[in-house]
């Protein structure tokens, strides 16, 4: 597969037919935007053979033992080997299910989520200053309980 293209939003607007044969040459564009995440204009077949993979993927990871399983993810997601023992065995045993959630739902939002959530963590583990800190108790401002709104 050919290197990502990249254009800003505005030529789509203005040149469609060059950058949809971006998209046929090169597979899919990468559309910047000012003030907003980047989008990515591909194939619908591309996305349905995406979704078929991460199904294939979702009922593979149940027939493999969670030692492999652990050693594979930890290659696949490096940062994931900062997550406490405990918070890999909820990641293992929680993305099959994400994956599910996505096909079911028809998007991988709830899958971009649970990763985001889960690389938060792991980054604030791996400074263990920051880790120690947000673990501690908040104290009172100014020594006294905050009212209820």
């Amino acid at each position: 597969m050919a290197p990502v293209a990249t254009y800003p939003l505005s030529e789509l607007l203005q040149q469609p037919t060059r950058i949809t044969a971006a998209v046929e040459e090169r597979g899919r564009v990468v559309l910047r935007r000012r003030n907003a995440p980047d989008l990515v204009l591909s194939r619908a077949s591309d996305l349905s053979e995406l979704e078929a993979f991460a199904r294939l993927l979702s009922r593979l990871v149940r027939y493999v033992d969670e030692e492999r399983l652990a050693a594979v993810i930890a290659e696949a997601i490096p940062w994931t080997r900062y997550l406490s023992g405990e918070g890999r065995v909820d990641f293992l045993t929680g993305l099959p299910a994400v994956v599910d959630d996505c096909e079911e739902l028809g998007t991988f939002a709830p899958l971009e989520i649970f990763l985001a959530e889960w690389r938060d963590t792991a980054a604030v583990l791996a400074d263990p200053e920051l880790a120690d800190r947000l673990a501690r108790p908040i104290p009172s401002p100014l020594g006294k309980p905050v009212d209820q709104p």
